[in-house]
């Protein structure tokens, strides 16, 4: 009985009740099918005159509700086929992380996505270091090799910064981890590269990973926690030294907002030491 109701997804869909939220209900019943497996990847929806008619929307309502559908990744539309239920991914789930972040602000308040970082990352060194296979500490040795061995470019350095911290993640084995670091990773890629500008800092910054990866393949999970949280102490640093050193405009600090600190080290030339806490 349940194997007839899941191949075939015509007629799971109930009438709406009439509100100003029409769009929502739709989608949200949707999600529901999804979420309860009556839904499942691969399988065609109804055309829009027929779930318009289920749903007993219009088909204007329908059409919202499946752009919606289709901007969460949980619908796919193919010329030719109609619509398609989607396996929800966490490319998805990511890019809306990042839609929230970025929706109407040409500029963010950056000392969020550094609090965030902070728990995030200080908790995933110590996580790794108890759960790191051989494949997961491999990957961190290529890519730090990779990194000793180029010639500082903007980009490359960027790319190999962040991905030693999804490594690291990643090593974490939990898939909820890698996926919050992920809806930020474009943020700290624009950081990075913000920063090479500062003297030494891919010098710095590797030197860091190496440390933070010598304790995470001995299995020092508090080990690992202090060399993350040192390392996020000077990565903030540097991001505070470029803001300073490029000026305080936001268009000019990776789509930032004026860091706590950075207006001091504009005008008086000198360092900035960010507090983090202990924990």
């Amino acid at each position: 009985m349940v194997e007839q109701e899941v191949s075939n997804p015509i007629h799971l869909f109930k009438t709406i009740q009439r509100s100003a939220t029409l769009v929502h209900r739709v989608t949200g019943q949707v999600e529901q099918l999804i979420i309860q497996g009556k839904l499942r990847p691969g399988d065609r929806l109804p055309p829009e005159r027929e779930l318009a008619h289920q749903f007993g929307v219009s088909r204007t309502v329908v059409r919202e509700a499946v752009r919606s559908l289709v901007a969460k990744g949980l619908l796919e539309v193919r010329p030719g086929s109609g619509t398609v239920v989607r396996s929800p991914s966490a490319d998805a789930v990511a890019q809306s992380l990042m839609m929230f972040l970025r929706a109407g602000r040409p500029e963010f308040d950056c000392e969020k996505v550094l609090e965030i970082r902070r728990v995030l990352e200080v908790a995933n060194a110590g996580f790794a270091a108890q759960r790191r296979t051989n494949e997961d500490l491999a990957e961190m040795e290529r890519i730090l090799r990779d990194a000793g061995t180029l010639s500082y470019d903007r980009y490359r350095f960027a790319e190999l910064d962040v991905a030693f911290h999804a490594a690291v993640a990643r090593a974490t084995h939990n898939e909820l981890l890698s996926l919050l670091l992920d809806s930020v990773a474009d943020i700290l890629l624009t950081w990075r590269q913000f920063s090479f500008d500062v003297p030494g800092t891919p010098e710095r910054a590797f030197t860091y990973h190496r440390a933070i990866y010598e304790q995470i393949k001995r299995g020092d999970a508090e080990g690992a926690r202090h060399a993350m949280r040192e390392h996020l102490v000077e990565a903030e640093d540097t991001m505070r030294k470029a803001i300073a050193l490029h000026s305080t405009h936001a268009g000019q600090a990776g789509g930032c907002a004026p860091l706590r600190g950075a207006d001091e080290a504009e005008d008086n030339g000198r360092e900035v030491v960010v507090e983090t806490t202990n924990s």
